[in-house]
């Protein structure tokens, strides 16, 4: 067993890795292994600063490397079977999407790039704290107080993101839990998705037919108002595992079939989640392979993050909107460098002094 990644790159067991550690060693570790001439796919999120993004992904493209994130949150049953509806035209082109205590911060990025199919062009936000009774709501997370965050991202085509959340989006203090409560806005209907429960959720497809549609009629009360609801239905075979979502409409059935089959069943509290991440080791074998252009590359990674340096500069600038991709030196990257360094002792850009840096959970 090697317990140093240096040993385990001289003994170059594999062609490539993947980065299962802290964030805060995801920079060191995907820059060395890189060098190497070894591809490599990280958790997420992709690192800690953007410059270190800008490295990961120069150094990956010098030496020839493939280098991907390991994102789940686009991959699933809601968000493909969203994708699906926007390639069906069902209800005309979707143009925003409302959400509210999803998944939030790298991960709600991430799925808004993979559906627009694009980055986003501007960014805007405003952040609100207030003090809340204190609480641990796991042995290592205390918490006293609780942010407010309002996103708004418009990307290519005009399509616009309002994406908002709590501090307590798990639930805590009695806010909306997880999933939330997300709708995709098309011309003539909309996709929603909302709690019942924490982490579970039930979504449906409110369409206008022609009949609630054009001129207003003495005889039509209700124009304007979806008087077609179908519930979107995820289905799981007898080993628990997802295997497709669908969802039958006045033109025919609307289908995202999952490819994934995990052998054993995921222990996470989604069902969904050995197949995502089925999904993203897939997609990193096949671009690795050169087989298949990836889903969500380093590009996207990286972006997934600059949305997040994005909102963290604008807050902090009284809702300035800014435009994107972001240049320069960010404040909030000098911020989180200076808090590395004080934490670790060693200047977070120096691969070889992070690389001997221990990452216990507490």
């Amino acid at each position: 067993m090697l317990t140093d990644v240096r040993e385990l790159v001289r003994a170059r067991p594999m062609e490539a890795a993947f980065v299962v550690t802290p964030i805060e060693s995801h920079h060191s570790l995907s820059v060395y292994l890189s060098e190497h001439g070894i591809h490599n796919l990280v958790e997420t999120s992709f690192c800690s600063m953007l410059a270190q993004a800008h490295e990961m992904i120069r150094v990956a493209r010098e030496h020839d490397v493939t280098l991907r994130v390991a994102e789940n949150f686009f991959r699933f049953p809601v968000d493909r079977f969203a994708q699906t509806l926007k390639r069906s035209g069902y209800v005309g082109r979707i143009g925003r999407i409302f959400s509210y205590n999803d998944h939030a911060g790298y991960h709600n990025n991430s799925r808004w790039i993979a559906f627009a199919g694009g980055h986003p062009v501007w960014v805007q936000a405003i952040e609100h704290t207030i003090p809340t009774a204190e609480f641990n709501s796991t042995p290592e997370r205390f918490h006293k107080d609780e942010i407010f965050t309002a996103r708004f991202f418009m990307f290519p085509g005009d399509q616009l993101v309002v994406d908002q959340m709590s501090g307590n989006v798990k639930g805590h203090l009695g806010r909306q839990p997880r999933p939330g409560y997300t709708e995709w806005h098309g011309e003539r209907g909309a996709l929603v998705h909302r709690a019942l429960d924490a982490w579970k959720g039930t979504t449906e497809l409110r369409y206008c037919s022609d009949a609630v549609l054009g001129p207003w009629r003495p005889d039509r009360w209700n124009g304007g108002v979806a008087d077609k609801v179908f519930p979107v239905q995820t289905e799981y075979d007898g080993r628990d595992r997802w295997t497709r979502t669908w969802c039958d409409t006045s033109v025919g059935r609307l289908e995202h079939v999952n490819p994934f089959r995990p052998e054993e069943p995921s222990r996470h509290i989604h069902r969904e989640y050995g197949s995502c991440i089925m999904g993203h080791i897939v997609d990193f074998a096949l671009a690795v392979r050169g087989l298949q252009p990836s889903e969500f590359d380093d590009g996207d990674a990286m972006m997934s993050m600059m949305m997040e340096a994005a909102v963290r500069e604008s807050s902090s600038h009284e809702g300035q909107r800014l435009k994107m991709p972001l240049a320069g030196e960010l404040e909030s990257d000098a911020r989180e460098r200076e808090r590395l360094t004080q934490k670790y002792k060693v200047d977070p850009m120096d691969v070889e002094a992070m690389l001997t840096i221990s990452y216990p959970k507490p």
